[in-house]
Order: C-alpha cells, then sequence, then structure tokens
C-alpha cells in the first residue's frame, strides 16, 4: 500500500520530481514549427523530430519523443517478479526515470504508479503523438485507446476501438500510428480487420480492408507505416511449414489497399527461404523492402526495390545449415486454435533489428544448438556477440561485439531491442554480466539472496532488466561503447 506521504506529496512531487526530470521533454514544446528541432541545448540538438511521422525505427515497447524515448521493460535492476514498469529516457540529462512520483517507491510492486499491467497496456504497445503517451487498454466489454501526459497522468479515453465485437489482437506491429490517425488490425471468427480512426476529432473507427482466411491454418497480418504509406505484410499459411507471403500498400491520403507483390507467385525460389514476415521486415521512403532470407549456409538481407521488382542481396553471414530441416518443425499455441512455425535453425539466433531512417541492424548472438553435448568449458566459452551496422547498400560502417564478464555464464547474450531513431539504439537484457553494461556488486548481491529465498519455497527466482544505449553519432568510429543507464 502507498504511504501516507504519498498523499501529501502528489501536487508537488509531480512538478519537483517527475517534470524536474523530464524537464528536456517539456522544454520540447518550444520546438520551431517550420523545423521540428527543439531550443534545448542537449546533444542532439540538430536532430529534427517529426511528430506526424510514423515511428517505424521504434519497436512497439518503445516510442520516441523530442529529447528522449519512452519504453516498457522490467523492474529495473534485480527484482522477485516480472511486473513490467514505463521509464522514460532523458537525453539531455542522460538518464533514465521510472513515471513514479512516490519518493518512497522502490518500482519493483505493483503499488508503483509506472506499473503497467496487462490489460492496461495491450502487449506493452505504446506510442508517443501530440505530447502525449498512447496505448490500447482492454477490458472485459471492449477495447480502448487511451492516451496520458508525459508522466503518466491525466488519463484519456480516446476511442473505442472495438467493432461489432471484434477485438485488437496483441501481435507484434499490428498498430501503428502516422499522421495523427491509428491504423489497427481487429480479429475474429477467421476474419481479420484493417480500420483506421483519427486522434484529432470525434469520429470513430472503420474498416478499411477485410481480410478473410482462405484456409483456415494460420493468418498474421502487421503494419509498418513510413511516409504517407502504411506495408502491409500478410502471411497466408496454407498448411505444416507452408505459407504465402503478400505485400500490400495503404495510402493514408485515399485509404486505398493495393497488392504489392505476391511473393511465392512472383519470387518462388526467394519465398521458400522468407524468415521471419510479420517481425523483422523494414521498409524505407524510396519505396524499398528489406527482408531476412536463409539457406543452407547463408543468412541473407534481401533488398526489394517495390517499383521495378528488383531484388538484391545485400548483406550475408555465414552459417551452417540445419536450416532446411528447422523450418519443418511446427509448434502448436494453446488448443490448436493457432500455429505458428517454429525456426530452430542457425537463423535463429540471428536477428534483423531493422532501419532507422538511415542504417540497417542485424544481431547476431552464439548457436547454442551447435554447443549441446560439448563439453561445459566449451559451451561456457567467451564466444563474441555482434551487431553490424549497415547503410541501405549493404556496407559495414559498424560492428559492435559484446561480450560476457562471468566465466560460469553461457556465451549467448540475448538483448530486447527497443529501436532508436537516428539518436540512439536502446536495448535492455535479462544478463548483468554484459561487458560495458554490467550490474554493481550491490545489485549482484540481490540476486543470490532471491534465489536462495527462492529455493526455499520452491518458486519464483531472480528477474534482470539492465537497460543501455549506444550513441549512433560514433558509428563509424570502430570504437563505440554502450552506456548503462538502468534506473536506480
Amino acid at each position: 500500500m502507498k504511504k501516507s506521504i504519498k498523499k501529501i506529496l502528489v501536487d508537488v512531487s509531480v512538478i519537483t520530481l517527475i517534470i524536474g526530470c523530464l524537464s528536456a521533454v517539456m522544454a520540447c514544446s518550444s520546438k520551431t514549427a517550420d523545423s521540428g528541432k527543439t531550443d534545448v541545448d542537449y546533444k542532439y540538438a540538430s536532430y529534427v523530430y517529426d511528430d506526424n511521422e510514423p515511428q517505424y525505427y521504434m519497436s512497439d515497447s518503445a516510442a520516441a519523443a523530442e529529447t528522449g524515448y519512452y519504453y516498457i521493460a522490467g523492474a529495473s535492476g534485480v527484482s522477485d517478479n516480472t511486473n513490467r514498469y514505463i521509464y522514460y529516457y532523458d537525453m539531455v540529462k542522460q538518464e533514465a526515470i521510472p513515471l513514479c512520483s512516490d519518493i518512497d517507491c522502490d518500482h519493483k510492486t505493483k503499488d508503483c504508479e509506472a506499473y503497467i499491467s496487462s490489460d492496461m497496456c495491450l502487449s506493452s504497445k505504446i506510442w508517443y503523438h501530440n505530447q502525449r503517451i498512447y496505448m490500447i487498454e482492454k477490458t472485459a466489454e471492449k477495447d480502448i485507446l487511451v492516451s496520458y501526459n508525459k508522466t503518466m497522468r491525466d488519463k484519456k479515453e480516446e476511442k473505442t476501438l472495438s467493432i461489432d465485437g471484434y477485438s485488437v489482437n496483441g501481435n507484434k506491429n499490428n498498430a501503428c500510428i502516422s499522421h495523427g490517425k491509428l491504423y489497427y488490425m481487429l480479429a475474429g471468427n477467421n476474419t481479420i480487420m484493417l480500420c483506421s480512426v483519427s486522434l484529432s476529432d470525434d469520429s470513430q473507427p472503420h474498416i478499411i480492408k477485410t481480410y478473410e482466411s482462405t484456409y483456415n491454418y494460420l493468418e498474421l497480418i502487421v503494419l509498418y507505416g513510413i511516409g504517407d504509406k502504411v506495408y502491409i505484410n500478410w502471411n497466408s499459411g496454407i498448411s505444416v511449414g507452408k505459407s504465402i507471403y503478400y505485400v500490400e500498400v495503404l495510402d493514408i491520403n485515399t485509404e486505398n489497399v493495393q497488392r504489392l507483390y505476391n511473393m511465392n507467385e512472383q519470387y518462388p525460389d526467394i519465398a521458400d527461404s522468407i524468415l521471419n514476415w510479420n517481425s523483422e521486415v523494414s521498409f524505407d521512403k524510396s519505396n524499398n523492402m528489406y527482408f531476412p532470407c536463409a539457406n543452407e549456409d547463408k543468412y541473407i538481407i534481401r533488398k526489394l526495390n517495390l517499383d521495378n521488382g528488383e531484388i538484391k542481396d545485400i548483406f550475408t553471414l555465414d552459417i551452417e545449415g540445419t536450416t532446411v530441416e528447422a523450418k519443418q518443425e511446427k509448434k502448436e499455441i494453446k488448443n490448436e486454435e493457432l500455429s505458428q512455425f517454429k525456426e530452430t535453425g542457425d537463423e535463429n539466433y540471428i536477428h534483423f533489428y531493422g532501419y532507422d531512417g538511415k542504417h540497417l541492424y542485424v544481431y547476431r548472438g552464439v548457436n547454442l544448438s551447435k554447443l549441446a553435448g560439448k563439453s561445459r568449458e566449451e559451451r561456457l566459452a567467451a564466444y563474441d556477440n555482434y551487431i553490424y551496422i549497415f547503410d541501405t547498400d549493404g556496407n559495414v560502417d559498424e560492428t559492435v561485439v559484446l561480450n560476457k564478464t562471468n566465466e560460469g555464464s553461457s556465451g549467448n547474450i540475448t538483448l530486447d531491442y527497443k529501436g532508436g531513431d537516428e539518436r540512439c539504439m536502446l536495448v535492455t537484457t535479462a544478463r548483468e554480466d554484459v561487458a560495458g553494461m554490467e550490474l554493481s556488486q550491490e545489485e549482484k548481491d540481490k540476486i543470490e539472496a532471491i534465489q536462495k529465498e527462492a529455493a526455499k519455497k520452491k518458486k519464483g527466482g531472480a528477474n534482470i532488466c539492465v537497460t543501455a544505449v549506444l550513441d549512433k553519432s560514433q558509428i563509424g568510429s570502430t570504437s563505440m561503447q554502450w552506456q548503462q543507464i538502468t534506473p536506480e
């Protein structure tokens, strides 16, 4: 239960603590209308923030603001739960804070003002638009688009998103805000509907296009907003290991949807090699699509020019191939109502992070399946993990190496990529021993204490959430360094 002092401090604390810590964000309201730049003197003051542009460079659980990033992640540092909280990374002060005004709060319980429940925020999806934070709230009756001010106060119910009993699904990339409108997907009864609603007037949501399942097997549709377009990637499942991949485009001015490509018909040799069609594809403003593929010995980022249909392999990595066999493995989800394919070959530890307006990013970890059966020394050796940063022609401008510092831990370093525009890359990790992101010894000691208590209760355990950023102005220096910004 919150302490009584909180009641006294609410009005004062919101101003002195939260708004004080977010001074850079508040100052952004003085940006000039013609340039989009702020008059705040900070490292990225020349960056032009455009509130109308869709934030294709951010993950679902993060949103860019004028002088920082909002993001949702676990309790900072070490905790004994899997709660989620909302934070703000202030680029001016170069620090991250939970959006909580209670000075006595440790920001690790559900009583924290920054706590985000699954019903309060569907799939931890957030957006920042017109100086407010948006998220989708689920109730027993309907799905609601709600907004808050910059300190997660002044809640407003903006729009009811449900139509005729259909609900917003929680899939990745199922919604985006572009030029003052929310575009999103509703699902139910083997039907998926593309909808939109304005955020600037009292109009109600409406359906743009309805997609009906042909094979009643698996239908996944995701949205990628950029410029005045919203690209639609549709994975229509036919059977185990077999899908049809479509690319469509929505013109936001006319709301006309045009089918651009059926990858299986137009590129049959390539379609079978496509990976993560609904989670790791990016587009640029020159009408190019970037998507990952893999064959027996190569991981490939391909570039498809949507105007002329030309495909180029712009980035490749050598892999040892279990790819073909692995792509046939199927994983059943819940009560056989939904199936998805699980790729467990070499490509599973390589991820395409996407495009930020200038560069593309690929993460390569350690293929643990190749270490199965090896000695303990081999399995726990200090293997390098990499983030490759390259331009749209595939020229590598920077390679960031990640290493562990604990000899007894796995060599595979998993990151939760939050995205980032041209200013920074924002990530979190459940590892306390990543070089450049290490937790303090005091925090590490908490891990052992929580694990001992969990062993007594025979449940739970320690959960770790470390936050770090990369300064993208360092790209090309060959000496990029992580800055650990985990809130205290």
